[in-house]
């Protein structure tokens, strides 16, 4: 089972990779396979929540913000798969802050109990752009999340809190955030990814702005990049070393797109065997 880590040692060992100049990397699971790979890998964190359990079910992401499941739930029944199988690496809960079936103060301290090391507003309600601003005017919206990276942070959690923008980066800071996840959306490439995302240039400029704003907060407060067109190493690597994040987070990228791309062709190798006529 995996292994409780508590905050302060999360952040130390976080802060010793940056200081010799390695970048952080959180892996988005969706399976246990990809999750254990990961830890053999060197993966500082890996985060479980819905949006990797679709992914991985062969559909977009996008269907974790749709009706079809409660992500608490996926949360929940991806965990018994994954956890098992983690040894060493601190495992991040995604939670639906957002849920009406749950007191959410109670679950965290569920979510935490069953192994997870770490908290993060995963689904996360920036991605509906103005279907958003009625989220939060009904009391189900982004303060909510802010809420949950709150009271996490007072229960001495690690977080990880995703934004979309400058102001979703400041209120997340202020309420403790140990990570602030710069999202640029959906990410592309693949079978299923997004088709249209702003370009390499435009993103990276959007993750300098958030960093920008969040180190006058906290200048103790991490930044990673995910999402968009940062879809691989090499993107990754441009969103970090252009702007003041030290970390990028996988997710289609470290995990849907690697099994699609090593699938599809190892199934063409074993096609193309040549065998001896059998009649």
């Amino acid at each position: 089972m995996a292994k409780y880590f508590k905050r302060k040692d999360i952040i130390k060992k976080l802060n010793e990779e940056i200081t010799g100049c390695k970048p952080i990397f959180l892996f988005g699971a969706g399976i246990g396979l990809t999750a254990k790979c990961a830890e053999l890998g060197g993966a500082d964190l890996i985060g479980v929540y819905s949006t990797a359990f679709y992914r991985m079910h062969g559909v977009s992401s996008l269907i974790a913000w749709l009706p079809y499941s409660n992500a608490n739930d996926e949360l929940l029944n991806s965990a018994k798969y994954i956890l098992p199988v983690i040894k060493k690496t601190p495992c991040i809960a995604g939670i639906g802050a957002h849920d009406p079936t749950r007191d959410i103060d109670n679950f965290i301290n569920e979510v935490i109990a069953l192994g997870f090391s770490g908290i993060t507003n995963e689904p996360f309600v920036g991605i509906y752009g103005e279907f958003a601003k009625l989220l939060e005017d009904a009391g189900i919206g982004f303060s909510k999340e802010v809420e949950l990276i709150r009271k996490a942070n007072e229960k001495d959690i690690f977080t990880v809190a995703w934004v979309f923008n400058e102001n979703e980066a400041i209120e997340m800071t202020k309420a403790g955030a140990d990570i602030i996840g710069a999202m640029i959306g959906l990410t592309s490439g693949g079978l299923v990814g997004a088709k249209a995302t702003p370009s390499l240039e435009d993103s990276t400029e959007i993750v300098k702005n958030i960093c920008g704003s969040v180190k006058k907060i906290n200048k103790d407060t991490m930044v990673i990049t995910h999402g968009g067109p940062f879809n691989d190493p090499k993107t990754a690597e441009y969103s970090i070393n252009n702007s003041t994040a030290v970390g990028y987070a996988s997710g289609s990228s470290g995990e849907r797109v690697p099994t699609e791309q090593s699938v599809i062709e190892i199934v063409k190798k074993y096609k193309m065997i040549n065998m001896k006529q059998k009649y």
